[in-house]
């Protein structure tokens, strides 16, 4: 929880993150208003101000043919307002931006109905935006704006340190694998896809019961994310096998499969945090949020994400989430 004004977060590795270093090498210094910059969930100004944006974009995170125009624009302003989560933010306004396409034509009533239903979940509302046409597919871009007067960055975990995740892992990637093979997916995973639920209300929890040191929404898988924080935070993660908490439709639909989709599927929208041990009670997120928290692993000194199998050998998650450098259009998922 720095203070320290214009603080850049390490970032993590892959195709992506290395472009953003090479955005960074010259940058000019931040100025005095921004407390928290590139590197993190989102930015942070002064007095507590924190901004993100996320860009949907059609046949790069989502098809018009697995889920409706509505599902679309709730979607589009969920996975923004995650990112306020990841900083124990509390939302307050959205600013969206769409472009459409004219043929097949978006009912962008119903797209704007699900983008308020979203911002209404958690007590925010949208207060501008801009409208245009896309010569090619649809795009819908959402700038996040929450205040905190505790950001939680993604640099605090130490050697010794516990990780959890809120939630289960794996929905929204198996029901994207049973889409891709012609099926429709199971109820409660196209749930979880279509309409993701921003934690916001587990991170207020967190703040306030001072237990939390360092904080990420799971967008890019639990393996992607965990690596952001050990980069950050310059520790090693050592994640167990038999803890992650994987989705049991998933588990139904894919078997051993589904513990892949948990590490490197992403688009869970869960928290992955870390706490100094033994200071979470996991019943207390039952009994307040009906919200199971599962301790997933622990940090140690040395760099990157590692495995525990269940007879304690170990090994280097090297495989991270979706990278939109290296990966095909319709794979953020797999």
């Amino acid at each position: 929880m720095s203070d320290d004004a214009g603080l850049r977060t390490r970032l993590g590795p892959g195709g992506e993150f290395d472009l953003i270093r090479r955005f960074l090498e010259n940058a000019p210094e931040l100025p005095p208003e921004v407390r928290i910059g590139p590197g993190d969930d989102a930015a942070v100004l002064a007095d507590g101000w924190v901004l993100t944006t996320d860009l949907s974009v059609e046949e790069v995170h989502f098809r018009r043919s697995w889920i409706t125009d509505e599902e679309i624009g709730y979607r589009a302003a969920a996975v923004a307002l995650s990112d306020l989560a990841a900083m124990a933010a509390s939302p307050v306004a959205l600013l969206v931006s769409i472009a459409a396409p004219r043929d097949p034509a978006v009912d962008l009533v119903a797209l704007n109905r699900g983008l308020t239903a979203a911002a209404q979940s958690v007590g925010a509302a949208i207060i501008g935006g801009d409208l245009s046409r896309s010569p090619g597919p649809l795009f819908v871009d959402v700038v996040a704006v929450g205040r905190t007067a505790w950001p939680v960055r993604r640099d605090g975990a130490e050697p010794g340190d516990d990780v959890w995740v809120t939630g289960e892992l794996g929905s929204a990637a198996a029901a994207v694998r049973q889409w891709r093979a012609g099926r429709d997916p199971d109820p409660a995973l196209r749930a979880r896809f279509a309409r993701p639920e921003p934690r916001i209300g587990a991170a207020f929890c967190l703040v306030e019961q001072g237990v939390v040191d360092a904080l990420i929404d799971i967008s890019d898988g639990l393996a992607g994310d965990a690596g952001h924080l050990a980069a950050a935070s310059g520790t090693r993660i050592v994640l167990e096998e038999a803890r992650v908490p994987i989705a049991q439709a998933a588990r139904d639909a894919f078997g051993e499969d589904a513990l892949a989709l948990a590490l490197h599927g992403g688009e869970d929208y869960e928290l992955c945090f870390v706490t100094d041990p033994g200071v979470v009670d996991p019943g207390y997120f039952e009994k307040h949020y009906g919200l199971a928290v599962t301790r997933v692993g622990t940090v140690t000194e040395g760099a990157g994400v590692w495995l525990r199998s269940a007879s304690g050998d170990e090994s280097e998650l090297t495989r991270g989430g979706f990278d939109h450098w290296t990966e095909r259009p319709g794979e953020e998922t797999d």
